[in-house]
């Protein structure tokens, strides 16, 4: 990845020049790309590192009356309902280059070119590459009628497309909704099955390999599914047809998935998102054959053995014995399976009515947004601290920090490669691992403990350490980040720890740690946030603690360990020795002081850390044979 890149004009504004540590790399630039650089002097030389790339936050500005017409809205593509004649069609307008979004650009600057379905052939097979007319057309792929290139005026070669205006088939409902509200049975869920499978062989037989695999991106069409959204692809022929009717994009970025860098949480592959292959994932189909809330606790839900044979005995009556055949692309459950697999104790925690869980995500934004601060003061976690900003992502960013730091000093790995670094493990980990982690998690106390506060922290740290009914635990999948065996670390059981901080703790190794805080201006509502303990100075008596969310505070913050510790109203009544007098005594000599907004006795603008705290242990597995590398027994 370029650290840094210049725009570099020159005389005739030819090329950019991307910088990688003394490595300079002179890239063409585009007709659209030179017209920006010649109505703009101050770009010449600009060095630009990649953390200082703003975030493209713009809204689409539309008329109150066109909102009803709305299908789907993002930030790079609108589609809406309209009619031409008897016909209701969808409409697609997609921007390649948010330039064209700015006041900057005007109406006049573009030009465009036209194409219609019928000029085209049927692709049969991936063929020989080059600029043939065929495009895709199969029953279970979307139909685009039309499809109107955008250029730049002076490209009259019409090299780079700028964006599409696509008109296409309008579906009745995306097959997310009809799975949602069950409004079809086992039979029916089949024959989708069934033809989504030869919809995506079909687009595989012919060079589209397709990555969004989601149910938002199957519609049905007069009762018949039809593949769309071809944003996150690999083609492999470089037909122009595809791009010129609206298929696939320009560009080495879609003919190979490690240059996708975006993902979807909950159905991605890693090639997506980080280097290797080892993790592929179907999800899709379990939806098919699972009711709603089954699928996703199938899926993420972390589980004991007693809870695996009660699940294996549902799945057993419903004649699904194949069902974990799925993540190796073997479908025949889906016309074995007898009926829908429903699970009771299926929980709305682990299952996807927040659409915000299923929004494809840009990886690379990820990165870019998660940008690092060098703080010296740390001795165990990695001197480069990710700011979260607004992502609400600390509780996965402690946790990566974490797993980096057991990797090193409990395995001895050395990640020469830069595979695992903090950003990768925690974009596996919020996207394949537990995407309910994209959301972040709610870390507001449960006023019913009677013990301290319990965040969701555990909920991590246990899908991280045990299986679920259909995957392998997080560490594993995080393991097998790197492209081949000597470039991952020795084969481990991940495992955690809680431990309980007071006035006299001892540090042993790195923490994950809760912190509170209170604004003054809401007295009654407290943040919290999760961080990463790195030592203790006992000259100074303070922890030292890694603080991800720099809007808040500085990257390390220093806290008394004789502060008082926040806890929930419960504790506080139990520990109540004397007029507003709060104090915990352990079985083993434990002191602290107590806290909480309610009891008015914590002050505004100070950390306040909750007294459990979590840490990470990989433990290497004992190769009796100096062969044998299978797992051990539960």
């Amino acid at each position: 990845m370029y650290e840094i890149f210049s725009f570099a004009r020159g005389n005739s504004y030819h090329y950019f020049e991307l910088w990688y540590k003394d490595i300079i790399h002179k890239i063409e630039a585009t007709i659209f790309q030179k017209q920006i650089l010649k109505s703009n002097g101050a770009l010449k030389n600009e060095l630009i590192s990649r953390s200082k790339i703003k975030e493209e936050s713009g809204k689409w500005e539309l008329p109150a009356n066109f909102l009803t017409k709305i299908i789907s809205e993002g930030g790079e593509a609108l589609v809406f309902s309209e009619n031409f004649g008897n016909t209701e069609t969808a409409v697609r307008l997609q921007i390649f280059d948010p330039f064209l979004f700015t006041k900057d650009f005007g109406l006049d600057s573009l030009c465009w070119k036209t194409h219609y379905e019928e000029d085209f052939k049927r692709a049969a097979n991936k063929g020989n590459p080059g600029n043939d007319n065929h495009i895709p057309k199969n029953k279970n792929v979307i139909r685009n009628y039309v499809n109107v290139e955008l250029f730049h005026r002076e490209d009259s070669n019409h090299q780079d497309c700028l964006g599409w205006i696509t008109i296409m088939e309008k579906g009745e409902e995306d097959l997310r909704s009809i799975l949602k509200e069950e409004k079809i049975e086992i039979e029916e869920r089949k024959k989708i099955a069934q033809e989504i499978e030869n919809g995506f062989s079909y687009l595989m037989m012919i060079g589209i390999r397709v990555y969004d695999f989601k149910s938002e991106n199957i519609v049905l069409v007069n009762g018949i599914p039809k593949i769309i959204d071809f944003g996150l692809i690999m083609e492999l022929t470089g037909r122009i047809g595809y791009r010129q009717m609206g298929y696939a994009r320009k560009g080495t970025k879609y003919r190979t998935p490690g240059a996708l860098f975006a993902a979807t949480p909950g159905f991605a592959t890693q090639s997506q998102i980080t280097k290797g292959n080892s993790f592929k994932g179907f999800n899709l189909y379990y939806f098919l054959i699972c009711n709603w809330k089954t699928s996703w606790t199938l899926l993420y839900k972390p589980i004991g053995e007693e809870e695996r044979k009660k699940i294996d005995k549902i799945v057993k009556d419903c004649n699904a014995y194949s069902i974990h055949r799925i993540k190796k692309f073997d479908m025949s459950v889906c016309s074995e399976i007898s009926s829908i697999i429903s699970i009771p104790a299926s929980s709305s925690v682990y299952c996807l009515d927040d659409r915000n869980l299923t929004k494809s995500l840009k990886v690379s934004s990820l990165k870019q947004s998660a940008e690092k601060c060098i703080a010296q003061d740390l001795q165990n976690a990695t001197k480069n601290v990710i700011d979260q900003k607004g992502s609400n992502l600390c509780v996965p960013i402690s946790v990566a920090t974490l797993l980096r730091y057991a990797m090193k000093n409990d395995l001895g790995f050395h990640d020469n490669l830069k595979s695992y670094l903090v950003e990768n493990i925690l974009a596996i980990l919020t996207i394949i691992v537990c995407p309910r982690s994209m959301v972040g998690f709610n870390l507001n106390p449960d006023r019913t403990e009677s013990e301290f506060q319990l965040n969701n922290i555990e909920f991590l740290l246990d899908r991280l350490c045990k299986e679920t009914y259909l995957m392998e635990t997080g560490w594993k999948i995080i393991s097998e980040i790197g492209m081949r065996d000597f470039n991952r670390p020795k084969r481990s059981t991940c495992r955690y720890e809680r431990v309980i901080l007071h006035d006299d703790f001892n540090f042993s190794r790195l923490l994950t740690v809760t912190g509170s805080y209170l604004f003054p201006e809401n007295p009654d509502k407290v943040f919290f946030h999760q961080m990463v303990l790195d030592h203790v100075d006992y000259k100074k008596d303070e922890y030292v603690v890694q603080n991800n969310d720099f809007d808040f505070d500085v990257p390390v913050l220093r806290i008394p360990r004789t502060r008082a510790y926040y806890v929930n109203g419960t504790v506080m009544r139990e520990n109540c020795t004397g007029p507003n007098e709060y104090k915990y005594y352990g079985q083993n000599g434990e002191f602290m002081w107590l806290v909480n907004e309610q009891y008015r006795n914590m002050k505004p603008h100070t950390w306040y850390l909750l007294p459990q705290a979590y840490s990470i242990f990989l433990d290497p597995w004992i190769d009796m044979s100096s062969s044998d590398l299978s797992e051990p027994d539960q």
